[in-house]
């Protein structure tokens, strides 16, 4: 039966314990939404509550990092990006310390949590931390394959556990690779960038766009930063138009880090997906969709149009 990704969060945090005895796990009294509890139950003596603390938890993450462990603080994406994000620059990033910072309850399907825990931006608070590493996995086997990528990558890490049950996009052969997007449906009319659970959503704009008779190119991009350069512009040049679609705000995004890498080499149109200028009101989360203009019928608007201003 599929799973929703936190509960996968929760599995591959027992399985890495077992196998880096040196691996912890902080919380901020939140275990049993992000599923840390079942590390907890596995671990009691590796597991490490702090309660509503959020700065403090990643003071100790520090800490320990700096003594050889390899904390993962876990905590709503939310908190992360703006509460204890002092403490996550100066104490973690700015020494590269082996802290992976999962953020959970992210973007639109928060959805009834309202303004104050719909976190939008914190792929562009985390994009723009010097030596932080940004993820957003696509589907349960990308998140299990991120997570053993950070025990064996030295540094920073934050990435996104979405609250909801995903499609697959890859099979258990998959492995995931820092800097490397997929290309999971080559074609030459327009290209359809997605990240997260947005890559789904850019699969099935391209097939709305099929029945008109245009011909979509899907990148999925988890890996934000570093972000796959090569694959992005070799499908730019060869579409000549790019659409991207993030499940969070286009300020400082998924979307941005687009545009500034074709600036630079592929001066091609682009448009951007995602939460405009704007807070997220609670609601239901097809609704929120609908509200944001971030349905796959949005998505393949938003094509339609890119694809215009290429033939201007």
């Amino acid at each position: 039966m599929p799973k929703e990704m936190r509960t996968v969060f929760g599995e591959t945090l027992v399985e890495l314990g077992r196998e880096y005895p040196k691996m912890l796990v902080l919380d901020a009294d939140l275990h049993t939404s992000s599923k840390s509890v079942l590390f907890k139950e596995a671990f009691p003596q590796r597991f490490i509550q702090v309660g509503i603390a959020e700065q403090n938890m990643f003071g100790i993450a520090a800490g320990l990092a700096s003594e050889g462990y390899t904390p993962f603080a876990s905590t709503f994406a939310c908190f992360a990006a703006r509460r204890a994000l002092d403490q996550i620059a100066i104490s973690i990033a700015y020494p590269r310390l082996n802290v992976k910072i999962p953020g959970s309850y992210v973007g639109l399907p928060t959805s009834r949590a309202g303004a104050s825990h719909n976190c939008i931006e914190d792929i562009a608070v985390m994009r723009a931390m010097p030596h932080m590493r940004v993820v957003d996995p696509g589907d349960n086997t990308e998140l299990r394959a991120v997570m053993h990528a950070c025990m064996e990558y030295d540094g920073p890490v934050y990435f996104r556990v979405t609250r909801l049950t995903l499609p697959d996009l890859f099979d258990e052969s998959y492995r995931f690779q820092w800097g490397t997007g997929a290309l999971l449906r080559p074609r030459h009319d327009v290209t359809l960038v997605g990240t997260g659970m947005m890559t789904h959503l850019c699969l099935r704009a391209a097939d709305l766009l099929a029945g008109e008779g245009i011909r979509a190119e899907v990148l999925h991009m988890g890996s934000i930063k570093p972000l796959d350069t090569e694959l992005l512009v070799e499908s730019a040049g060869r579409t000549g138009a790019v659409v991207t679609a993030e499940n969070g705000t286009i300020i400082g995004g998924l979307g941005s880090a687009v545009a500034e890498v074709l600036a630079e080499t592929v001066p091609v149109p682009v448009r951007r997906v995602g939460v405009r200028d704007r807070f997220v009101e609670s609601g239901g989360i097809d609704e929120l969709f609908t509200e944001h203009h971030m349905q796959p019928e949005d998505i393949a608007a938003a094509a339609l149009e890119a694809i215009r201003a290429k033939a201007r």
